[in-house]
């Protein structure tokens, strides 16, 4: 059995037709049906029944089975792909979330620095989620991630570090700035900038939305947090960010929220179970596990 036969297989059960999945993959019609008559004489069921007269494919239970199993070994082996072009190229590919990566990395710089690791780090900046379905298909070798709580993750390693709240931030001069917390219904008629799909924050922003059972009007949406920011200081909007995204140097107002029960914004150190462990790897590891937990 190969991998390719697998591959022909897994396209045949979603396309349900030979030509389709021959010009898909371009190779011949034969080449597809012989990969099925492998697979079968393997397993020794019948996995697709065609209907000759009417060219239609449907897949047996004993192919739905197959088929299962064949997404996670493709899974599988695009994940160790990836794994192994990073060892080859000798650099960790590691994750930062952007709110995450300005509040540590100026502090993790020097260290890194002074223990040699600068040069062999590749950072990869993206939205927490993001950065998780990277992490599943074997594409990074780490991240510090954000999760509203702590973050389900069976197939990774998950570290817990830090657990920060979400405010509300406003630029310094806003009328808002005057109040010392707030209610998330109190911002009911105020206009948000918010971050992009595939932050953490967005699924924040939505609990405390459908929570306090308003809508408020989002003038803007943005991958880029210093944008974000500063459109909060030239008053386009207020915006939901966790507490360590705001920095002295933003000169922008982080008001406390009351509800009851809110999300935190959860800071752990992701890693895959297979990932190589190297005296680079390990160095890194616990220099990002000691400043995350400052």
């Amino acid at each position: 059995m190969n991998t390719r036969d697998l591959a022909y297989f897994e396209a045949l059960t979603k396309l349900k037709n030979f030509s389709q999945v021959a010009n898909q993959f371009g190779v011949t019609q034969p080449t597809i049906t012989m990969a099925l008559k492998r697979l079968e004489a393997h397993f020794g069921i019948q996995l697709i029944d065609r209907d000759q007269s009417h060219a239609q494919v449907t897949v047996t239970p004993a192919g739905t089975t197959l088929a299962a199993h064949v997404q996670v070994i493709t899974a599988e082996l695009t994940a160790a792909e990836a794994e192994l072009a990073r060892a080859r190229s000798g650099k960790i590919r590691f994750g930062l979330p952007p709110i995450i990566g300005n509040y540590y990395f100026p502090t993790l710089a020097p260290a890194l620095m002074q223990a040699g690791l600068i040069d062999q780090l590749q950072t990869v900046e993206a939205g927490s989620q993001n950065l998780l379905s990277d992490l599943r298909t074997g594409h990074l070798d780490g991240a510090l991630l954000g999760s509203t709580g702590p973050l389900n993750a069976p197939a990774l390693v998950v570290q817990p570090l830090r657990r920060v709240p979400f405010t509300i931030v406003v630029a310094n001069d806003h009328p808002l700035a005057a109040h010392s917390s707030l209610r998330f219904a109190d911002l009911k008629d105020e206009p948000f900038v918010t971050l992009a799909e595939g932050f953490v924050h967005t699924k924040a922003f939505a609990w405390f939305t459908r929570t306090a059972g308003i809508q408020p009007s989002v003038v803007y949406r943005t991958q880029d947090v210093a944008l974000l920011k500063h459109m909060v200081q030239a008053k386009v909007g207020v915006a939901l960010l966790a507490e360590m995204a705001v920095l002295p140097a933003d000169h922008l107002k982080a008001i406390p929220l009351t509800d009851l029960g809110q999300p935190t914004f959860d800071i752990a150190l992701v890693t895959s179970k297979t990932l190589r462990q190297t005296p680079a790897i390990d160095q890194l590891l616990t220099l990002l596990k000691k400043e995350g937990t400052l």
